[in-house]
């Protein structure tokens, strides 16, 4: 395989600023999203800092010369959103308020802090686990997330799933590719979003 040795570990509290770069750095379908956003970390606090702070033992760093992405799951996605809903959700409403002017992009996100989308309950029935990957680019296309998507697989059919989803956007047909290898189908478009599918084991 190509690149360095994979160390795939427990995130730590440290990491938090590189994995917010991270999604940054993915934001855009997969490309560097840096210039879409005002504010730099809105990202990472929807879309990271949720499972670094209440999902710890399903939150991992993938560390090859520092972070350089992450994989991130929540096993029951409704109890999750739930916690979210109590613990997450209202300390982002006071940073980011709807009342202050915003670019299009960072406003959207605000949207959703405000108005969490909840994944449909036929959904999660069949496959209550969900996860999220990203890469940073001077790692991509060496194997590593297919090791890493393995990896999770085998972590939530231990603990008990029956199955796992995800979001790509329509146009990542290179994520897709990789995840239809890896089992996953395509159950239905929401919004911008394919959401992927697999049971497990």
């Amino acid at each position: 395989m190509e690149g360095s040795a994979m160390l795939l570990r427990p995130a730590r509290p440290a990491d938090q600023d590189a994995l917010y770069e991270v999604a940054l750095r993915t934001g855009d379908g997969g490309a560097d999203g840096t210039d879409l956003f005002d504010d730099s970390r809105i990202l990472g606090d929807v879309y990271v800092g949720p499972y670094l702070n209440l999902e710890p033992r399903l939150a991992f760093t993938l560390d090859i010369e520092g972070p350089a992405g992450y994989l991130l799951a929540a096993l029951d996605t409704p109890d999750f959103e739930n916690r979210c809903s109590r613990s997450w959700w209202p300390i982002l409403r006071e940073r980011y308020p709807l009342t202050a002017k915003r670019r299009a992009t960072d406003a959207e996100l605000v949207s959703l802090i405000h108005q969490p989308p909840t994944r449909p309950a036929d959904l999660v029935s069949a496959y209550p686990s969900h996860l999220h990957i990203d890469l940073l680019p001077r790692v991509q296309g060496q194997g590593y997330g297919p090791r890493m998507l393995a990896t999770m697989l085998t972590v939530l059919a231990d603990a008990g799933s029956s199955g796992v989803h995800l979001g790509v956007a329509p146009g990542n047909s290179r994520a897709q590719r990789v995840y239809r290898a890896l089992g996953f189908d395509d159950w239905q478009l929401l919004d911008d979003e394919l959401v992927m599918v697999r049971a497990l084991p």
